[in-house]
């Protein structure tokens, strides 16, 4: 590499940003203002510059700063030099510094490109917006045929919202490398921040016109008069491209977003159909409208047969591509053809044993069918394809307590609890101690039951369910009904509209003996309940609520005898309805 070494004014200072950079040695100067070095001199500098180099590779940056300053310490008006300089002290976050370094260096080689460059990404970076454009329209002033500057360039005028500076770029961009299908596009776009349109057809139409034989060119045209709201004129447009190439992938698709806009649900489908039979669109494409249309292909109960074929179809071109068979099976479960989806999920594992999704997906088809026998299977499975997953033994838990199966259950939370190393998904972590808390309850065993709540919600305070949970037992205990009721608190404050944790806010006021408070929850408990929820405990809370505020026998009693009818027939209820309630004495 050759240096040239120019004499600078600033010969013997020292420079702001180096605190350990001492006077510059004494060398004698050429009078052309290159610096005359000794050989010994020459050396010691090229040494430490390369040494710089090498360190600024391997990114020790404040090494690298050090070595090139070792160098000017040698020669202090080296215009390379100072440029490397000023790019060392960006890396190792120095703000106005290296813009003064830039510049010195600029100022020994006003017209080097790279120099320029650098400095405007420096002036960009400590928002000197204004100097970095200024530069820029310097830049291409000095070199007007440089497509390079007409890339650094425009971008900045995009940025400062000066579109029409923008688009006069790339009119002089356009003059030296012709017709370009980006520059094109981008221009479009920003006829369109104008609000020019017509202009911005014009661009796509001096494509059409250059490349007559280009379809998309068309089918773009198509798609931005749907954008301006022409349809007609879209579809006139659409319609010339599949009567010259009938498997245009790209018309078919638009054709589909035509009439989808247009209403007409049935033909938008039969072209996404076409579509995703279409050899010459790429899987990528394909999965991209699998996935914005998969809704309505599940939903188009009367073509069932075509939509299967499809799916058969695509899995048959890419037998390899787990999405294909992801999107199948999903079309499977909405059919409610549980069996058939498992297969499939089976075929993607056999394609990815380590796809967690499907892992977990098959464990919820397995719930769902109560099949707790299996889902412990495929947890063990599970465990391990995902070396050990922490979630695997979470669900096989699960799987074991709905099983029937709670000593197992208890084994597997605590086999799995130890494998969690320290901050390690809390959040999974609290859901195993809340789970682990319910199997201590099973047991009776209050005083694990309530330190497993402790736990869970330690290692995560926003765990409602936990929090609810052990409130409730709180106030079954009548045990610390204080804590209870600021815990149960919170879960309102979370969810007021929960009616599991409203009934339980209420059942700790009943459990204090403050039955108004009791009363005005449970009805809003009750008035929140979904179809999906058994209503008979809150029937029959609501029923003791009233016995005890003495204003409605006659309620509570009929509250009690609703709680019956829906399941929860206990002794204890029996006697509340054939007694009449109890003494409240």
């Amino acid at each position: 590499m050759k240096f040239q070494l120019l004499i600078s004014l600033f010969f013997l200072i020292v420079l702001a940003s180096c605190g350990s950079m001492s006077k510059t040695a004494q060398v004698a100067v050429q009078p052309s203002g290159k610096t005359i070095l000794t050989e010994e001199q020459r050396r010691s500098f090229l040494f430490s510059y390369y040494e710089g180099l090498r360190l600024k590779e391997e990114g020790l940056y404040r090494q690298a700063l050090d070595s090139l300053r070792r160098s000017y310490m040698i020669d202090s008006v080296d215009a390379g030099l100072l440029a490397e300089i000023a790019l060392m002290e960006a890396y190792t976050d120095k703000k106005e510094e290296p813009v003064r370094t830039m510049q010195k260096a600029l100022a020994l080689e006003p017209d080097n490109w790279w120099f320029n460059t650098q400095m405007i990404r420096l002036y960009l970076n400590n928002n000197r917006k204004e100097e970095a454009l200024a530069l820029a329209e310097e830049l291409q002033r000095k070199n007007p045929l440089k497509e390079e500057v007409y890339s650094l360039l425009i971008p900045m005028y995009q940025q400062s919202e000066r579109y029409q500076d923008a688009l006069n770029m790339y009119d002089k961009l356009e003059k030296i490398i012709g017709l370009n299908e980006r520059v094109s596009f981008d221009k479009m776009g920003l006829n369109l921040m104008l609000n020019q349109p017509k202009k911005a057809t014009a661009e796509i139409d001096k494509l059409i016109q250059k490349f007559p034989f280009e379809n998309r060119y068309r089918v773009l045209k198509g798609d931005f008069m749907m954008q301006l709201r022409q349809p007609a004129k879209a579809l006139e447009l659409y319609e010339q491209v599949l009567a010259d190439e009938p498997q245009n992938p790209y018309a078919l698709i638009s054709m589909s977003e035509y009439y989808n806009a247009t209403g007409d649900a049935a033909r938008s489908l039969e072209y996404v159909v076409l579509a995703l039979k279409n050899n010459q669109l790429e899987i990528e494409t394909k999965i991209e409208i699998l996935g914005q249309h998969i809704e309505n292909l599940l939903k188009a109960e009367g073509k069932l047969e075509e939509t299967e074929s499809l799916f058969k179809l695509l899995i048959e071109y890419y037998p390899l591509d787990e999405r294909v068979h992801e999107y199948y099976a999903a079309y499977l479960q909405h059919q409610k053809r549980e069996d058939d989806a498992l297969d499939v999920y089976e075929s993607i594992l056999a394609i990815n044993p380590g796809k967690e999704t499907v892992w977990f997906s098959m464990m919820q088809i397995y719930f769902g069918k109560k099949e707790y026998a299996k889902a412990i299977e495929l947890a063990d499975r599970a465990i391990a394809a995902l070396d050990n997953d922490l979630r695997a033994y979470y669900f096989k838990a699960i799987s074991y307590d709905l099983a029937g199966e709670p000593d197992k259950a208890l084994e597997t939370h605590k086999a799995g609890l130890a494998l969690f190393k320290d901050n390690e998904q809390p959040q999974l972590r609290s859901d195993f101690y809340a789970h682990l808390a319910e199997l201590y309850n099973q047991r009776k065993d209050k005083e694990n039951a309530y330190l497993a709540y402790e736990e869970a919600i330690r290692y995560n305070p926003e765990n409602v369910m936990a929090m609810n949970n052990y409130a409730y037992n709180l106030s079954l205990d009548k045990s610390d009904l204080a804590k209870a009721e600021r815990l149960s608190a919170k879960t309102i404050e979370k969810e007021p509209r929960n009616s599991t944790y409203l009934d339980t806010y209420a059942w700790i006021f009943y459990q204090q003996g403050n039955y108004s408070l009791a009363k005005f929850y449970m009805e809003r408990a009750l008035s929140y309940l979904t179809a999906e929820q058994n209503p008979g405990v809150y029937y029959e809370h609501y029923g003791d609520i009233l016995w005890m505020t003495r204003t409605n026998d006659e309620k509570a009693i009929d509250n009690w005898k609703k709680a019956w009818e829906a399941g929860i027939q206990t002794d204890e209820l029996k006697q509340k309805i054939e007694n009449r309630g109890w003494n409240r004495d």
